[in-house]
């Protein structure tokens, strides 16, 4: 049928799930065509009272309960439910805009394969920062890979499932879905509030688990092989997105993972930039990298395929690079 099905997982959230429901609840106002899936994935606090409680005051909510599976497997069981021909994904600590149904039923109308919107990141201290949910419109493999910032045809989910238990579901997710991709709409407009460092949150929680964007990266990878799918453009793609996250956001959590252990952190950033170039010997020169000059010279400065080259290289290099990356950023994340 034609509508929209919203997935929200819940666990342990309290705090933050009555704002969630409130943001969905008043962005609705008339439609009708909207099904709220509410997915208790085993919380042992008072979320699962919270969802039921709107589950049976708003006819569009239905409420399920499961036993404790993760994000992916909340996220993959509600999929079951999905009465409509589009599907999205709100986190249940993070909230929408008010004009979050008005703007995407406008885009709906076009009936596009997939449509992303910008986000706006929230904090305590009325800390606010505006993220673009694509970085050039018109290139889909700049996306960025965030599963909430997105409404996608639910058969794109026939092709595509979550990786159950697995942190970077996101990035081991929406960058297959690309494939089956012919048509898109971008939103320039933030249509979801995410809180941002929220204290207990998957990503904030440095662990092991950390190291689960390798397996996410290089199944990404297999799965265009395995559909004879690596074409130019493909293949131009994943060279950027592996570089752009291993060697930024991954090794920033590396750091912390890694604290004062130096040689642990250069050894396995040496793995790292060896992983890089045995899948893209030629990643300096990609197409992205070189024209998202905006992006990597905030961060890296303006010689910033040398910068990135150098962390892993060598031990000096790799520690001159970094001191300066972190003078660089101090206060940026």
């Amino acid at each position: 049928m034609n509508g929209l099905s919203l997935i929200i997982p819940i666990y342990n959230v309290q705090d933050y799930l009555e704002d969630c429901l409130q943001s969905v609840v008043k962005s609705m106002g008339n439609y009708s065509d909207i099904q709220v899936i509410l997915v208790n994935d085993g919380s042992k606090d008072q979320s699962g009272d919270i969802a039921k409680g709107f589950a049976n005051q708003h006819p569009h909510f239905f409420y399920v309960c499961k036993e404790n599976g993760g994000l992916s497997d909340a996220r993959n069981y509600g999929l079951q439910y999905v009465q409509y021909n589009y599907v999205t994904f709100i986190d249940s600590d993070d909230y929408i805009a008010e004009n979050y149904f008005s703007e995407v039923f406008e885009a709906l109308k076009s009936q596009p394969d997939m449509i992303i919107f910008d986000w706006m990141d929230v904090g305590e201290d009325n800390y606010t920062n505006l993220i673009k949910g694509i970085e050039f419109p018109k290139e889909l493999w700049t996306v960025q890979p965030s599963a909430w910032n997105k409404v996608y045809k639910t058969s794109l989910f026939n092709e595509v499932k979550f990786p159950k238990g697995k942190i970077y579901e996101d990035v081991g997710t929406i960058y297959k879905i690309l494939l089956y991709v012919d048509n898109y709409i971008y939103i320039n407009k933030p249509l979801y509030k995410y809180r941002k460092n929220r204290k207990g949150s998957i990503l904030t929680t440095i662990s092991p688990k950390v190291n689960d964007i390798y397996d996410a990266l290089e199944d990404t990878y297999s799965f265009y092989q395995t559909k004879n799918a690596l074409s130019v453009m493909n293949n131009e793609g994943l060279c950027y997105q592996f570089v752009k996250i291993l060697m930024w956001s991954n090794m920033y959590r590396q750091l912390k993972y890694y604290k004062l252990n130096f040689v642990g952190f250069y050894k396995k950033m040496k793995l790292t930039r060896i992983l890089v170039y045995s899948f893209f010997d030629n990643w300096k020169t990609n197409y992205f990298l070189l024209n998202n000059t905006d992006y990597f010279t905030n961060r890296f400065g303006e010689n910033y395929i040398e910068r990135i080259d150098n962390i892993g290289k060598g031990f000096i290099a790799t520690a001159y690079t970094i001191l300066i990356l972190i003078v660089r950023n101090i206060g940026k994340r």
